[in-house]
């Protein structure tokens, strides 16, 4: 019930000042980093490296294995969709990034977590724009860095699916 709650709230305010044009992000909520969650582009991608996939590239990126994760894993709390991911990804994404989001906010259309599935697909991505020492998304901030670092456990710890 609360997560229901909170996601309704979430998706409450990401509409709040929402731009009609879907490539304007003037008036969306921005990050307490300043750079409007942006990552210092022009777009408001959060994407500065011209490689990567945008929103004009139909096929979602392929998973890299990062190999051995060495120490890192060894100690973490196991996470895994479904005692955390689902959740984090309703609450802190899901707004814009639902295949039924009825405002995607620029989000590119074949980027979506709808299932553990879509989260695996975009694994890199995920873990480029919401983790680490400045991270972009979401660009309206909120998510907690005890998330975040649960976050990065379940994308480079659990096994893959999961």
């Amino acid at each position: 019930m609360i997560r229901l709650m909170s996601a309704c709230l979430l998706l409450m305010s990401c509409g709040k000042d929402a731009p009609t044009d879907p490539t304007d992000h003037s008036a969306m909520p921005t990050s307490d980093s300043g750079d409007g969650g942006a990552g210092g582009d022009s777009d408001g991608s959060g994407d500065s490296d011209p490689s990567r996939p945008g929103p004009e590239d139909s096929d979602p990126p392929t998973p890299i294995d990062s190999g051995d994760t060495g120490d890192f894993c060894d100690d973490v709390a196991t996470v895994t969709y479904n005692n955390f991911g689902q959740g984090f990804m309703t609450e802190n994404c899901q707004g814009c990034h639902a295949s039924t989001a009825p405002n995607r906010y620029g989000a590119p259309e074949e980027v979506y977590f709808d299932a553990v599935e879509d989260c695996w697909t975009w694994v890199d991505r995920i873990l480029a724009r919401s983790t680490g020492d400045s991270p972009s998304m979401p660009p309206q901030g909120g998510v907690s860095d005890d998330d975040r670092t649960r976050l990065s456990w379940w994308l480079r710890c659990a096994d893959l699916g999961t």
